[in-house]
């Protein structure tokens, strides 16, 4: 067991819901969790550290629902093309530990499950905790 697996399993363990689920995907460990919005919305979301971004760190990917895709931007529905949530700050799309990219990407669910059921009652909005908010993105 290699230095990395042990400490992410003791912060999963410690921090993150009780069910997540460990997987190993191209050779990197990968947290599942889901995520049940104060709106109801449910969200998957994993975690992994990946070395080869710039700079490394824990990455968090929406599984699922699935988003609208003029909101897959870091500016609109802040999420990356890739599913890649934008976890803000000089980085974007990691974070230096496993805990803070969970935390981010709790926030993050909360915003998009807000922007997700005011354009199914047809009053669209933009992400409500972004200080980078244009009106002209949202439509």
């Amino acid at each position: 067991m290699n230095r990395r697996f042990k400490s992410d399993s003791d912060h999963v363990a410690q921090y993150l819901p009780a069910a997540t689920k460990h997987q190993s995907i191209d050779g990197k460990d990968v947290w599942i969790f889901n995520k049940n919005t104060e709106l109801g919305i449910l969200f998957k979301i994993a975690i992994y550290f990946d070395p080869d971004e710039e700079p490394a760190g824990y990455c968090a990917q929406l599984l699922s629902p699935e988003i609208e895709d003029a909101w897959k931007n870091p500016h609109v529905g802040h999420i990356f093309n890739d599913g890649v949530i934008c976890l803000g700050g000089g980085s974007m799309r990691t974070r230096k530990t496993l805990r803070e990219s969970f935390s981010k990407s709790c926030l993050w669910a909360e915003g998009i499950a807000i922007m997700m059921q005011s354009n199914l009652a047809g009053s669209p909005t933009e992400f409500p905790f972004s200080n980078n908010n244009d009106p002209d993105e949202i439509e």
